[in-house]
């Protein structure tokens, strides 16, 4: 596969390994950097972004069980996500909740893999913003209508987030390189000569050429 693109990300060296197919390409060219270091201030901004924003607020303690045990928790503001890797999804969970006034703290949790041809099929690489509407979450097919819509990021660059850790770079690479195979409209080269052709059309070529005197 051909990255087109003057930034670079995570799984770009994986070219190397494979080569570069020329008949793919991965126009990535106006990629969106991920920042971490921005005061969050939409949803798809608390994804990643390390510094405290409105939202982020003191949880009341409440009483939860965890593992069959009754006890008080603070329970942070969970968001997701769904990073797009040509058909492949990775569903992401981001629990936010503050250590002290300024400092946040950030768990991260990678719940479902999935490959899906439906959702958005015209995106090869996005983040994908959805509500979670309890915990734990729903871990089943996602919707459409679950999706944040306006605040989808396409063609990110990755290379600054969590996401590294999580996803294998190999694959990242791999599941767009197939993804982007599998929409290419492979031209057909009939190699048949001319008699070859002649005869799939019904002519006879001992009787329809014989030199007639």
């Amino acid at each position: 596969m051909k990255i087109l693109d003057n930034k670079k990300d995570f799984y770009d060296y994986v070219v190397g390994e494979y080569g570069i197919d020329n008949l793919v390409v991965f126009d990535r060219r106006e990629a969106v950097v991920i920042k971490t270091d921005v005061e969050p201030e939409m949803y798809k901004d608390y994804l990643f972004s390390t510094i405290k924003g409105d939202k982020d607020i003191y949880p009341k303690e409440e009483i939860s069980y965890f593992f069959g045990s009754r006890r008080k928790v603070k329970m942070g503001t969970y968001y997701g996500f769904a990073l797009k890797t040509g058909r492949h999804f990775y569903h992401f969970l981001i629990e936010r909740h503050l250590i002290d006034d300024a400092t946040v703290s950030i768990d991260i949790q990678l719940i479902k893999e999935e490959d899906n041809d439906i959702l958005y099929p015209d995106l090869t690489l996005a983040i994908l913003p959805y509500r979670v509407n309890q915990y734990p979450p729903h871990r089943h097919f996602l919707h459409r209508s679950d999706i944040y819509k306006d605040q989808i990021i396409n063609l990110p660059i990755l290379k600054d987030t969590f996401i590294p850790k999580c996803v294998p770079a190999k694959d990242v690479f791999l599941n767009i390189y197939s993804y982007l195979s599998s929409k290419k409209e492979i031209k057909f080269e009939d190699k048949r000569n001319d008699i070859m052709k002649l005869e799939s059309a019904g002519f006879d070529k001992i009787e329809s050429f014989r030199n007639i005197k």
